[in-house]
């Protein structure tokens, strides 16, 4: 009758009662079958994935064989033409990677609503590209682009430029993917209870990868990645109507006096026993007590105005997010997509994306700040991602392929992440090799240059995976960031301005320098402004003060 009137919106005057004890088996995620059928459904899944994913890379070789005839050696590995459906599922892969299944739930655990900033920065990011795709794609039709770095190269014509640009953009690159071999290193252990080495973890990503690229290039990198958006849509509309279902739905579950609320004792951290529930003494309970069970309750300080750090936070965060669009294959799904309009349905459904693939994992970690008092400590200590699954896990067979589908899910965003990142450096090291080294280089000599730089990334990335955890990463992705938006000159006031060459040349080496600087000796402006963007203030200051006072060549 409670829980009844509390969704009806009745609340009572009295205080809360303490809600009965739920079994370990619920709360531990030990659940009414054994683990080896639990471990079977999910090794089941992920083969399917992979056989999947094999049976498209040899479609995708049979595609680039085809091209190949035709004697387009370069176009056949990191081009095509690829129509709106295509694009959309391949650049839906590409943008959320595995930080979308992973670490927005922890941020939203750990923050509260201030997570809802990612779903702003998706419309930064759709901004951006309406800004540089169009006129890029335009461009790549009629002069050829295979290269992320073709236009750089053509509009400014020098060496230097050409270099700086494919460095901040491969650098990014090489971030991002040894990012996702930390991640899927983390996953696939976790999931295999730890007895699987980290190293070959990591080995057998960077061996999928290669092969993939080997066998179809881009064309595998576009059709493996529609099979891998397939797989994380489809769990991603799930996971509000299974949390609904097992927690609450999010309106029932946030006020502080809601249906599910309950009082427990604090855990202990690693402990496999769920909390005691408190008993009230003469309708009172105990100060030891901690609420569980509501948002408002379990977490009462997510409901306070963001102070200003948290504002500068939201601010630049998104404001940082107008450089996303220049990474490298991002820039390729502009140069792939077959018209005009392919890119226009792409940009329109990135729009609506992030209330498919983001807002889910802010109920997890919602749900996890709310409901995690009242469970094991070990739980507790866990990830929102791997402590609300292991909740669900416990509960039933459909609860448990949900779960396994989510870990599918997370491996689908790790892989198609890296795959795309990988094939983008590459090619800017082909840029690179044709404009240094050997401007005559045939086609076939510049796969392999490109096959090659896959390769030394790969191993690059592998040594420090090996070296790195999760939480150490937080430390160098300033720099990817930093690096990408330094190129905003290079490309926004190129494509629209008669920009010198000299003068954005100067604002990326300014920008560099200082990025370097701020974070050797600290930034003046911290806690506010990011070192990133005072750094790309000063990018911008150079290119402006040179393109007035000595431009040098005019280049239109």
């Amino acid at each position: 009758p409670l829980a009844r009137a509390g969704r009806a919106g009745f609340r009572s005057a009295r205080p809360p009662q303490p809600a009965p004890r739920v079994p370990r088996a619920a709360m531990a995620g030990t659940g009414d079958f054994d683990e080896g059928f639990r471990r079977a459904l999910l090794y089941s899944l992920i083969i399917a994935y992979l056989l999947s994913l094999v049976a498209v890379a040899v479609c995708a070789h049979r595609r680039k064989a085809r091209a190949r005839s035709e004697g387009q050696e370069l176009q056949a590995h990191f081009g095509g033409s690829f129509s709106a459906p295509l694009l959309i599922l391949t650049t839906f892969s590409s943008v959320y990677s595995g930080f979308t299944v992973t670490g927005i739930p922890e941020e939203a655990s750990q923050r509260g609503f201030v997570s809802l900033r990612w779903v702003g920065a998706t419309v930064v990011i759709v901004a951006s590209m309406m800004l540089l795709y169009p006129r890029l794609r335009r461009l790549a039709v009629e002069r050829g682009y295979a290269c992320p770095n073709d236009f750089v190269s053509e509009r400014y014509g020098t060496r230097r430029l050409r270099l700086l640009s494919a460095l901040c953009g491969y650098v990014p690159m090489q971030i991002y993917v040894t990012a996702q071999m930390v991640s899927f290193a983390a996953m696939f252990r976790g999931f295999t209870s730890e007895e699987f080495p980290k190293w070959a973890a990591i080995a057998l990503l960077v061996v999928v990868l290669l092969v993939f690229e080997y066998l179809g290039g881009m064309n595998s990198v576009v059709l493996t990645d529609a099979i891998q958006s397939g797989i994380m849509i489809v769990a991603f509309l799930a996971v509000p109507f299974v949390l609904g279902a097992e927690f609450g739905f999010l309106p029932e579950i946030t006020p502080k006096d809601c249906p599910s609320l309950s009082f427990v004792q604090p855990a202990t951290g690693g402990q496999e026993d769920a909390p005691m529930i408190c008993q009230a003494v003469n309708g009172t309970l105990p100060a030891s007590c901690v609420a569980a069970g509501c948002v408002q309750a379990a977490r009462p300080d997510f409901f306070k105005y963001p102070s200003r750090e948290d504002q500068a936070d939201i601010l630049f965060f998104l404001v940082n997010m107008f450089g996303a669009p220049l990474q490298p294959h991002m820039v390729q799904r502009a140069f792939v997509a077959r018209t005009d309009g392919a890119l226009r349905w792409t940009m329109a459904a990135m729009i609506v994306a992030p209330f498919i693939a983001q807002l889910p994992g802010i109920l997890i970690g919602l749900t996890k700040a709310a409901f995690s008092p009242a469970w094991p400590g070990n739980l507790q200590d866990a990830t929102a991602f791997a402590g609300v699954s292991e909740a669900l896990a416990g509960r039933g067979v459909l609860q448990y392929l949900l779960v396994s589908i989510m870990t599918c899910a997370t491996m689908a965003a790790i892989m198609s992440t890296a795959d795309s990142a990988i094939m983008g450096a590459s090619s800017l090291a082909v840029d690179m090799y044709r404009g240094l080294v050997d401007a005559q280089a045939g086609e076939q000599r510049l796969v392999r240059v490109g096959g090659a730089t896959s390769v030394l990334m790969c191993v690059i990335g592998f040594g420090l995976a090996m070296a790195l955890s999760v939480k150490q990463l937080g430390a160098i992705i300033v720099f990817q960031n930093g690096l990408l938006l330094q190129l905003v000159p290079v490309f926004g006031l190129g494509l629209y301005f008669p920009v010198a060459e000299r003068a954005v040349t100067a604002g990326l080496v300014v920008g560099l320098l200082s990025l370097v600087l701020l974070v050797a000796a600290g930034n003046p402006l911290h806690p506010y402004v990011p070192p990133v963007n005072v750094s790309v203030l000063a990018n911008f200051a150079a290119v402006a003060a040179v393109q007035l006072v000595a431009p040098g060549t005019r280049q239109a």
